[in-house]
């Protein structure tokens, strides 16, 4: 066989072939990047952990949401915690080239990691999409400014806390809407978390811990009656206290002397012994573990003020006579505040609207718009606070129908919703937080 010489013109083929694939290659390299953000791991965030056969060929794609416009755009780098966004667990997917595998799940761990479970297939990508949130029980949850979900609530308290962070005291998270989705299996029965708030620690420092609230009421019951019919709203001596720290805790019955008959004004005229059995109701051994103790402010107010006032005055030191200021415990009521700011408004009325008229106004088309979409409205027909009024020494403050009433007799029968403080340790597991699909929580021991 005769070798030929390599000419000129095959130089000039071979020159166009090789630029024609250089060209592809770097078309295709530009598509693959705007649609695979592929993942590059950053001290100063959370890290995302996942695993399959070949780890080369595993792709994120990050979105992040505009408060402005409602709009996901993508993203170069992961947004991080520290810049207050978090996981939108309901949006984001994975799957084979983009689409969605039901199989493969992308969920918050509870040590803050993003975890994606369930690849078994290469070329697999991940569409993570972030919003701005908070980390809540070791779960990812947006923070909402309408409709029902939680809501970022700003205060000017004059605190001290273990950070000495002045965001961490003025900020808080509650829980808005005529029915957001904070629904908590606790103790083989419903509770609702009524956000991530202030109180002070079994080491006298301000720190946040969930607050939750019983679903349903223990019963129509006095806050404090004696047998001569005369009341104190002293809560350290109160005969609630010694129900729901006692009895009610301990899973036991109690003979309860409670108002039998009232005049019309709601006064007590009679009382009686009953009998309250909480066997099965009461908090069992197996749920007291995730309780924590914490110091329970007991400041009272001689007005009816505006939300911010009540969440203030609930804890000053201005109390009756000389009633204590606080209390050490486990089990208690919620304030008129907690009431107030569950509030999302309605389409005639905005939330800030209703935080700036007094509880006691919220009738006519603020009990429309400002208690119609306010969760904590009780079932009943009134519910009783922990507050007290500091200008007689035998009256509360209560819940109505339509939003918060006024102050009244502490004798009156009133629905009770026991509330209560969940340690630090406590994360949510599983569920979406609906009423069909509550969270399920449990105590992380490290």
């Amino acid at each position: 066989m005769t070798l030929k010489s390599f000419k000129e013109k095959d130089k000039k083929r071979t020159s166009i072939i090789v630029f024609t694939i250089v060209c592809i290659l770097l078309v295709s390299g530009v598509i693959l990047y705007r649609t695979f953000a592929i993942f590059e791991v950053k001290t100063n965030q959370n890290v995302i952990k996942g695993t399959v056969q070949d780890p080369g060929n595993l792709y994120f794609a990050f979105y992040q949401k505009d408060e402005n416009t409602g709009d996901y755009e993508i993203q170069k780098d992961m947004p991080n915690l520290q810049e207050g966004y978090v996981l939108d667990e309901d949006a984001s997917y994975c799957g084979v080239t983009g689409e969605d595998d039901s199989n493969i799940k992308v969920y918050l761990t509870e040590d803050g990691y993003i975890k994606v479970g369930g690849i078994t297939t290469s070329r697999t990508k991940c569409n993570l999409y972030f919003t701005k949130g908070i980390f809540l029980m070791g779960h990812g949850v947006p923070v909402v400014t309408s409709g029902n979900g939680l809501y970022e609530t700003t205060h000017g308290d004059e605190v001290t806390s273990t950070t000495n962070d002045a965001d961490f005291r003025n900020t808080e998270y509650r829980y808005a809407g005529n029915n957001p989705s904070n629904y908590v299996h606790f103790n083989d029965e419903l509770w609702r978390i009524i956000g991530l708030v202030n109180v002070l620690t079994s080491e006298e420092t301000v720190e946040q811990r969930i607050k939750m609230i019983r679903d349903n009421s223990i019963g129509e019951l006095s806050w404090d009656l004696k047998e001569n019919l005369s009341a104190s709203n002293n809560w350290a001596q109160s005969t609630l206290i010694g129900l729901l720290n006692g009895a009610y805790y301990n899973h036991t019955s109690a003979i309860y002397f409670n108002c039998s008959e009232a005049d019309r004004d709601d006064r007590c005229i009679n009382g009686a012994n009953v009998t309250l059995n909480f066997e099965n109701t009461g908090i069992k051994d197996s749920s007291k573990h995730m309780i924590e103790e914490v110091t329970w402010s007991l400041g009272g107010l001689a007005t009816n003020p505006l939300i911010s006032d009540f969440y203030n005055g609930e804890r000053g030191t201005s109390v009756f006579y000389d009633n204590p200021a606080k209390w050490k415990g486990k089990i208690a009521l919620i304030y008129p505040s907690d009431f107030g700011y569950a509030t999302s408004g309605g389409t005639e009325m905005s939330r800030e609207t209703c935080l700036s008229r007094e509880l006691i106004n919220w009738s006519g088309e603020y009990g429309k718009n400002c208690g119609a979409n306010d969760w904590l409205k009780p079932l009943g027909r009134l519910s009783w606070t922990l507050s007290s009024y500091t200008v007689l020494g035998n009256t509360g403050f209560y819940i109505g129908n339509t939003g918060f009433s006024k102050d009244w007799f502490l004798t009156s029968a009133f629905e009770i919703y026991p509330s209560l403080y969940l340690a630090s340790n406590v994360k949510i597991i599983s569920g979406t937080g609906s009423r069909d699909d509550a969270f399920e929580i449990a105590q992380v021991l490290k």
